[in-house]
């Protein structure tokens, strides 16, 4: 089931989500990110949140709209964009997309929701911020990408360094190489075809496709 979660951050158009839109078959708003849902157009099934920053009365017209409410508490461990990843999860989904993730008035969500790539393994999930899409590349492991060339790819090493890097299909070709964590060696490359693949034996990549 590929399930779609709205944050509370900065929304930013692109085809990408248009598609993970149109082919979403459930819709989880985070908080305020129902308020995006409903500027696009989508019914929230759930809204999860301590609703500090989403309107009563809205949240009172989701619900007799079919929307499933669950209020957590403001002094809580997680982000309300975790406990929407984490509903997800035990609502069956298989594919996670995150909107609004980014941006928006609180930098420090931006970097708690890029490390939620992290904190969850069993459900592939991707961030789409406009005409970027990020994913995480656990190693040993492998990903293909689709695009154009002159697409921008960007591999940035998490937690720690990622060894045996090898990819095709880019301007700047890794062979067997390493990527230091805390190094930006790996940002803009580029896409020579319409596709491009990249492999790594150990370690944790964040990869950042951006069309052109």
């Amino acid at each position: 089931m590929r399930v779609v979660i709205f944050a509370g951050g900065t929304y930013r158009p692109g085809s990408a989500s248009q598609k993970v839109l149109a082919d979403a078959d459930m819709f989880i708003a985070a908080d305020s990110g129902a308020e995006t849902a409903l500027r696009l157009g989508h019914v929230p099934s759930y809204i999860v949140g301590d609703f500090d920053s989403l309107d009563a009365q809205l949240v009172e017209q989701l619900r007799a709209r079919g929307s499933r409410i669950i209020t957590a508490e403001a002094e809580k461990d997680e982000t309300d964009t975790e406990l929407a990843v984490q509903l997800a999860i035990e609502q069956g989904a298989t594919e996670i997309t995150l909107l609004g993730a980014l941006g928006g008035e609180r930098f420090d969500h931006t970097i708690a929701n890029v490390l939620l790539l992290a904190g969850f393994d069993t459900v592939p999930m991707q961030i789409i911020d406009g005409p970027s899409t990020c994913w995480l590349l656990y190693g040993p492991g492998s990903s293909t990408i689709h695009g154009q060339s002159g697409d921008l790819l960007s591999l940035l090493p998490l937690t720690g360094d990622a060894t045996g890097i090898r990819t095709q299909g880019l301007y700047y070709p890794l062979n067997g190489e390493t990527l230091h964590f805390g190094k930006p060696r790996g940002v803009s490359n580029a896409l020579t075809g319409e596709q491009a693949a990249v492999s790594l034996e150990s370690g944790l990549l964040l990869v950042i496709h951006t069309q052109q």
